[in-house]
């Protein structure tokens, strides 16, 4: 009896050695697992980024000066980050018509931040001025850590409210943050 339960075990032994042995004999994997596909998309796939800011920032001193530092503070309703708060510095030349970022901070609710840089034109239209901008995300923390992409910003500044309105539309990608949603 126990000669034949031995026996059992080591035919399965043998058999299971016999698979292992088919599996490589020729290097080449048999089968392929993959357990979650989207990874390898998540590291190249871009999604589309866009939505809607409003802002808010101190009036400029008069007269004003060549370039002006100005601070947003507000909120914004973007894909992929949902209610988000935007804190921007931008420096606006008014006399040549450009404006450049010198630091954007979009964070989404969860605290995950989203840095993004952007340069552009504007031109005065009565009460402010309406820009336009070319944006380029540079990464984050959390979430965006190795984000990348850009969008095109619209809006426009009113100097009597010290408003400013925007849309965003772009797309982003997570880079190798492994971000698995779809």
């Amino acid at each position: 009896m126990r000669s034949g339960r031995i026996s059992a075990a080591f035919l399965g032994v043998v058999a299971f050695s016999i698979g292992l042995m088919a599996c490589g004999a020729d290097d080449q994997p048999t089968a392929t697992v993959t357990l979650k596909p989207s990874l390898e998309r998540a590291a190249t796939d871009a999604r589309p980024f866009s939505g809607r800011c409003e802002t808010s920032f101190a009036p400029p001193t008069l007269p004003p000066p060549p370039v002006i530092r100005q601070v947003d503070e507000g909120e914004c309703l973007l894909s992929q980050l949902g209610r988000t708060s935007a804190y921007i510095v931008d420096d606006i030349d008014i006399g040549a018509g450009t404006q450049q970022s010198v630091e954007i901070a979009l964070t989404a609710a969860n605290g995950d931040v989203l840095h993004a840089s952007t340069a552009g034109t504007n031109t005065p239209n009565g009460s402010g001025v309406a820009f336009q901008a070319t944006m380029t995300l540079t990464g984050g923390t959390g979430r965006f850590a190795n984000a990348t992409g850009h969008a095109t910003v619209v809006g426009s500044a009113n100097f009597q409210t010290n408003t400013a309105s925007f849309v965003v539309d772009g797309v982003i990608a997570y880079g190798n943050s492994l971000d698995t949603r779809n």
